[in-house]
């Protein structure tokens, strides 16, 4: 498999919400994105090596309403089991949030981002693939 994405509608909810129903549905509705992705593409075991996390909170307004390990503490802890065997296997990251209310062009979209897009909601977009070789990137 070369990757494994997914969006999850709505704004993120952080890992030190006090809103703990809310987070478990933040948490519920991440977990069910992802097993449907992974059925989709055949996953039926958590991949294995080393990984590459992208995450892009694509949220309204000029900034985001929280910070960005706090967004994704929810998001990777609940792909365990699912997409990776254990978080510690992504050895690369990339977290962006990016306002959805500007004027914007993109070529060559993933056709997740742009139908969550076509949605006209805020939305999270999740991808996880082996990551690339760091002998190669050292070189």
């Amino acid at each position: 498999m070369s990757a494994l994405e997914f969006s999850v509608p709505g704004p993120p909810i952080s890992a030190q919400s006090k809103n703990k129903p809310l987070l478990a549905t933040w948490r519920a509705a991440v977990e069910a994105e992802a097993k449907k992705a992974a059925a989709a593409a055949g996953l039926a075991a958590p991949m294995t090596g080393s990984m590459r996390f992208v995450c892009v909170n694509y949220h309204e307004g000029n900034a985001p309403s929280l910070d960005d390990d706090n967004m994704v503490k929810p998001i990777r802890d609940v792909l365990q089991g699912i997409v990776y065997a254990n978080d510690k296997q992504i050895s690369d990251s990339s977290v962006r949030q990016t306002s959805i209310d500007g004027v914007a062009q993109f070529r060559r979209a993933s056709p997740v981002v742009a139908l969550a897009f076509s949605k006209g909601d805020e939305f999270v977009y999740i991808k996880v693939e082996p990551a690339p070789s760091h002998t190669k990137l050292l070189t």
